[in-house]
């Protein structure tokens, strides 16, 4: 969403409002990234003084990502809350910059997605067999060690 310094200076504080963007073009092809379905988020937008704001953000994203080990499409749904400041100050640490007289919440958003999407994912259906031969070895004991094993 944006606003103008201008329209933010008019509203009510605390200012919430739901949305729901499509952020299809800005994220597709975007690492493992096939699709997104859909994206709806709650803003909250807080006054901190002199055209700083803090916005609090609940997003509920579905997205279509590839399987790590298949490469078959799985959708994965991300629903994060995050709070965020807003600043024309420069000199403020951790703070989105409000460049010119708009506020966009839309990199924000963006990057809370990104930060919640797991850097690989894969179907909890697939088993691999590595992981049950790894067990069978851990059942051998070395028999210079078997006397240690009395101790435990």
């Amino acid at each position: 969403m944006k606003f103008t310094i201008a329209q933010l200076r008019k509203l009510s504080m605390p200012y919430q409002f739901s949305e729901d963007i499509d952020l299809s073009s800005d994220l597709n092809g975007l690492e493992d990234i096939l699709k997104v379905l859909s994206t709806h988020v709650t803003e909250t937008i807080y006054n901190r003084g002199d055209d700083s704001y803090r916005i609090d953000f609940s997003i509920d994203c579905n997205l279509v990502l590839s399987d790590s080990i298949t490469l078959e499409e799985i959708e994965y749904p991300i629903k994060v809350s995050a709070s965020e400041v807003f600043s024309t100050n420069e000199d403020e640490d951790d703070a989105f910059l409000i460049e010119g007289i708009t506020l966009d919440t839309k990199e924000a958003i963006i990057t809370n997605i990104l930060c919640n999407k797991p850097m690989s994912i894969t179907n909890s259906d697939i088993e691999i067999n590595d992981v049950e031969e790894d067990s069978k070895e851990d059942d051998h004991v070395n028999p210079a060690f078997a006397s240690l094993k009395d101790l435990l």
